[in-house]
This record gives structure tokens, sequence and C-alpha cells, in this order.
């Protein structure tokens, strides 16, 4: 027996020793219902325009479970905006803007190890869907912030308004920049607004204080076309190769631009790429056209007059038939000052601190909705809680672990109370004082 014993002692002993620690389980986080609510969100395939009434029902039901006024503006040119009331102890103080966008980019489900729009939950616990990054993550954390102010029965001096806008991945025609002009938006009364930020691979936060420059460009090239067995001299497919090349050129000077500045210096080069080639229609037909989309992002310091100098430098190389168009085109981004001049900010970046994490300012390398703010006026910060997170925006895999999404209700629950109780004596003369 006592044989048996010392046998059962060494065969346990020996199995811990070589399987190692035991993993830890994240099945339990399912039924939060935090996290419950955040997958569902997840699964509304908000990628296509036809689903963003889902999206507005979905807030919808958020804002009835809490008896929060909620408003749908449906505007006559433009697509559904989303704004949920928290009001305030005092009305008349400027009011705090928690911005999100509905709208999530494609996927192509066969680059995926889950499909995109199930919101599954792994072993390790990280949920996988698109805009699980960009940026259902923050909409929700706002949400559930607001869901426990209101359970613990905490009303902040300010009233906060959560906007969700319906097109900000193609540019926010329908949604921000038609809204911004109306009466309705006036009424809000903004005096600062939150918006998405950036991801990090540590436990540092970041601020984006200012957007890059958008243009996005499509060049449609006009050559000449026949049969395929022929060889003619100007095709249109020689002319993209052309035209691809000087682009290429300019975006590897880019490059070793980007490579010589901080990591996370975006201001410091122009991003460019080629996103979309189209021409053809037959394998044994030589396409009288061929069209070029180009996405670029400009440096803080690029001169207008000099880019667009630079795209007809590029034009001359495929001739003079080729046609131009801009699908997206800004030439100014404004900045909001992250300085002790801006109060908001030194609420934001005095929360986050006392919680124990860094937060560096920095250009967001993309664009937002918040360019449309600052150029309005509206001080606008992006900031995210995504610490120790791979940045797989617009890219296959996008997820969030889940862990990481429950803490950033936390943070996010200290910031809103911050800024929403800033004291009226705190308040400047305007609403417009902290962007340039």
């Amino acid at each position: 027996m006592a044989s048996l014993s010392w046998f059962l002692f060494v065969f346990v002993n020996f199995a811990a020793v070589f399987s190692g620690p035991l993993k830890k389980s994240y099945d339990h986080f399912l039924s939060y219902p935090p996290v419950q609510r955040f997958r569902e969100y997840l699964q509304i395939d908000t990628s296509q325009e036809e689903n963003i009434h889902q999206a507005v029902d979905f807030w919808t039901r958020q804002a009835k479970e809490l008896n929060l006024p909620i408003a749908v503006y449906n505007q006559p040119q433009g697509m559904p905006v989303v704004v949920i009331t928290v009001e305030g102890l005092d009305p008349s103080l400027p009011t705090i803007m928690l911005n999100s966008h509905m709208d999530v980019v494609e996927a192509d489900e066969t680059e995926w190890e889950h499909p995109p729009f199930a919101a599954v939950m792994d072993e390790y616990g990280d949920i996988f869907a698109r805009g699980a990054q960009d940026t259902k993550d923050v909409a929700m954390q706002y949400m559930e912030a607001i869901r426990r102010l209101k359970q613990d029965n905490i009303t902040l001096l300010r009233t906060l308004h959560l906007t969700l806008m319906p097109d900000e991945e193609t540019g926010g025609y329908e949604g921000i920049k038609l809204f911004i002009d109306t009466e309705e938006f006036q009424a809000l009364n903004v005096g600062f607004a939150l918006d998405e930020g950036m991801s990090s691979s540590e436990d540092v936060l970041y601020a984006t204080y200012e957007d890059r420059r958008p243009w996005q460009i499509q060049f449609v090239v006009h050559g000449e076309g026949g049969h395929g067995f022929t060889m003619p001299d100007a095709t249109a497919a020689v002319k993209v190769v052309k035209l691809m090349n000087v682009i290429t050129k300019y975006r590897d000077v880019q490059r070793n631009l980007m490579r010589s500045a901080r990591r996370t210096d975006y201001g410091a080069y122009t991003s460019i790429n080629i996103n979309i080639l189209k021409g053809g229609y037959a394998e044994n037909v030589i396409p009288s056209k061929m069209s070029v989309v180009m996405d670029m992002r400009l440096a803080s310091y690029a001169n207008i007059s000099d880019i667009e100098d630079l795209v007809q430098e590029w034009l001359k190389v495929t001739g003079n038939t080729t046609e131009v168009s801009f699908i997206r085109r800004e030439d100014v981004s404004g900045t909001t000052k992250l300085d002790d001049s801006n109060l908001y900010w030194t609420a934001l970046k005095g929360t986050v601190n006392r919680l124990g994490y860094e937060i560096k300012p920095i250009i967001c390398p993309a664009t937002s909705d918040m360019l449309v703010l600052r150029n309005r006026g509206v001080p606008a910060v992006g900031f995210s809680t995504k610490v120790h997170t791979e940045s797989r925006i617009h890219s296959k895999n996008e997820y969030l672990n889940v862990e990481t999404f429950l803490r950033g209700i936390d943070i996010y629950l200290e910031v809103i109370k911050s800024l929403g109780n800033l004291p009226k004596h705190q308040e400047s003369s305007g609403t417009k004082y902290n962007c340039d």
C-alpha cells in the first residue's frame, strides 16, 4: 500500500512539472453583461451601409434601458446620427462630447482565423471582430461607464453627449460634415470632445491632437486598346506602370523619413499607398483605360501647393489624357493645444496619471471625425485605453482582449467624471480657445 501511495505521489508531481502552470480560463467573461453587449454590437456588420439602422436600433435599446434621452437625426442628404444625452447639474456649461462611429471597413473572411462579425473569444480572452479596435470598443466603453454612473446615482456637473456617427470610414460626408452645420449640433453646446485613439503595445496611452490630412486620388489612365496579340506603344497598362513607378519613388523617400523619425512621429512624413487597381474585361482584349486609386496622408509640414505640383509632375509620365479626381481631399487639419491652457487636457492627463499610466501627445497617423470638429474650433482629443495591444485596425484578425476592454471601462469612468465635473470658474470665455 505504501508503495502504491509513493507511486501516485511521484506520478502526480511528475505530471505537474511537465504540464506547466494551469492555463487561465476566460470563459466566465462571456457571461458578463458588458462583454455580452460589446459582442452583440460587434456582431452587427456595419461595413454595409444598409446595416447602419441595426446599429441605430442597438443604441436606441441601450438608451432606453437607462432612461436616457436619445435623438436620431435623419439628415435629408445623409445618414442617421445618434445622440444620447446624460444631463448634468448645470446645463448652461459647455458639454462633453463622447464621439465614435458606427461604421467599420469591410473584412475578407478568408484571411481571418474567425469570422469577422462573429465576435469569437479565444482561449486567451481575445475577442476577434471587425471594429474591435476601430472603434466599437470605445463607444461601448463610453456607454458602460455611463451605465455605472447611472447605477451609482451619480450626476455630473456638465452634460454628456454620446454621439454615434454613421460614415467616418468614408469621410464623414453624410455624417459629421452635415451634422456640424445643423441647429441641432449647435444646441449641444459642445465644449470638448473625446474620440477614437491609438492602440499601444506598452503601458503608455496616447492622446492625438491633430489628424493627418488625407488626399485620396483616382487616376483614370487612357491608352491604346486592341487585340491581345498586338503590342501597341502606349497602352493604358504601360502608362499605369510608369505612374506607379514615379509614385513608388516618392514613397521610398517618405519611407526613409519614416525610418529616421521616432516611431510615433507620424507627422514627420507623408504616407502613400496605391490601394485600388482596376482595368480590363477580357483576357484577350487590351484595355483602353485603367484606374488607380492612391491614398496619401500628408505630413504636418507639407505645403499644399507643393503637393499639387508633385501630382502634376506624376501626370507628365502618363500624358495629358489622364483624368484626375479627388475621392477625398482635406487641405486643413486643426490642432488642439495640449498644454496647461487647456483645462480639459489637464483634467484628462491628471486622471490618467493618477491611474498609473503615462499619456503621450501624438499626431494621429490617419483621419477621424475630429478633423471636422477641430476645424470648427471644437477642442478634441483622440484617446483610447488599448494598452498591450497590437494594432490591427483595417487589418485581418482585428481583436481586443476582454480584460483590456473591461479595464478600459474603469479608465473611461474616471476620465468622464473628471471632465464632467470641471467647474464653471475654470471655464474659458469661449469654447474655441484650445484650437489653432
